[in-house]
């Protein structure tokens, strides 16, 4: 789901809390790129003035396999007022003109999604000057896969910090250990990019199998394995895999074989644009995320958006704002029993409905969380 990162500067030199955001926006793809793009539209609802740098190349293509653009230039979550598009990565002068163009804002904010991007961050600190006030926003501080340097790298933008901010108690103690110093490490709740849904589908009528969703990228650590190998033990739920495929389908299409899964599992390989989440969560009953590791996800509070309860795994803040038995199910992370035992819970179509219920009536937490994300983003003291 998410690897990034934000540096937020801030200089005295404007008493008014003016920001750039340095990250990726529309048209890219991805969580990384939603959530700058939501950050920057809620400080602007809040009556910042937000200027946002942009990539026009962000990636060598073999660091990103996935589709990099949305299809048809369609904004998912929105469009910031004011966006720069200049940023290349193999450009070191587009690095610096950036920074220096960001020297006249009071609070700079630059998404990190990789160790690849301490590089040009750097450069861009250097190019805003001396004297300013430094807030790491760190959504992964080390990747998913990480790489010999990764460390190193994120060790020296580390400690450009004065302070950072994770959104899992274990990321904060990885990046203690990273910075080296008595940085303080805040730790707050990952807000969904996506504004809550105008209608939810009403599953009450439903009846036969549980229909299981698994939604995003398929990379290995988020445990599609793990949900296929439980599946075969509970033979009356089916699954649906809606996502960019980072891995070679053909090993999960022979897993699927293997495990006699064919008549039940039904891939939607490739990037899926916002206009259809509402026809693909609609059709479901219940969301899984059986990550093997992770820091934060909002795929969950997307599930929510649409009335979906979630089954996901004890790892990083994954299962963050799921009441266990009341809006899904919470299960250690790497157990195809525990993983087996929570599908045949909600194999019941009565337990299922209930969760659904619950789910509704919960109501939106979204908007209260990035009330406190965006003040605690603009608390400078």
């Amino acid at each position: 789901m998410f690897k990034a990162c934000l540096i937020i500067t801030v200089t005295d030199r404007n008493p008014a809390p003016q920001i750039t955001l340095v990250g990726p926006t529309h048209p890219y793809t991805g969580g990384i790129s939603q959530h700058n793009t939501r950050l920057a539209l809620e400080l602007e609802q809040r009556g910042i003035s937000v200027s946002v740098e942009s990539w026009k190349s962000q990636y060598p293509s073999w660091l990103y396999p996935g589709q990099a653009r949305v299809a048809m230039d369609a904004p998912e979550v929105g469009i910031p007022a004011v966006v720069e598009q200049r940023l290349t990565w193999f450009s070191p002068l587009t690095w610096w003109r950036a920074g220096k163009r960001a020297r006249s804002s009071a609070i700079v904010a630059f998404s990190v999604p990789t160790p690849f991007h301490a590089v040009p961050y750097l450069v861009m600190l250097r190019a805003l000057g001396r004297g300013a006030h430094t807030v790491g926003i760190v959504h992964n501080v080390l990747p998913h896969e990480p790489r010999v340097f990764d460390r190193w790298l994120m060790r020296g933008l580390f400690a450009a910090f004065s302070r950072i901010i994770v959104h899992s108690d274990t990321q904060a103690s990885l990046a203690a250990e990273l910075s080296q110093s008595n940085t303080a490490v805040e730790v707050l709740r990952l807000p969904s990019p996506w504004k809550p849904s105008t209608s939810t589908p009403s599953r009450d009528a439903r009846s036969g199998s549980t229909r299981l969703l698994f939604f995003g990228t398929v990379r290995h650590y988020k445990g599609l394995d793990l949900l296929l190998q439980a599946m075969a033990t509970v033979p009356s739920v089916t699954l649906t895999v809606a996502g960019d495929f980072w891995e070679d389908k053909d090993t999960y299409r022979q897993l699927i074989d293997n495990l006699g899964l064919s008549e039940r599992v039904t891939l939607m390989p490739g990037y899926l644009p916002e206009e259809k989440f509402e026809a693909i969560f609609g059709a479901a009953d219940v969301l899984v995320l059986p990550y093997r590791t992770g820091t934060g996800s909002i795929v969950s509070e997307l599930g929510f958006r649409f009335g979906l309860p979630v089954i996901a795994t004890k790892v990083g803040a994954i299962a963050d704002g799921i009441d266990h038995g009341t809006t899904g199910l919470v299960v250690e992370p790497d157990s195809v029993e525990q993983l087996s035992a929570a599908l045949t819970r909600a194999s019941s179509r009565t337990t299922v409905t209930g969760w659904q219920h619950n789910v509704f009536t919960r109501g939106d937490v979204n908007n209260e969380l990035w009330q406190h994300y965006c003040d605690t983003l603009l608390n400078t003291q």
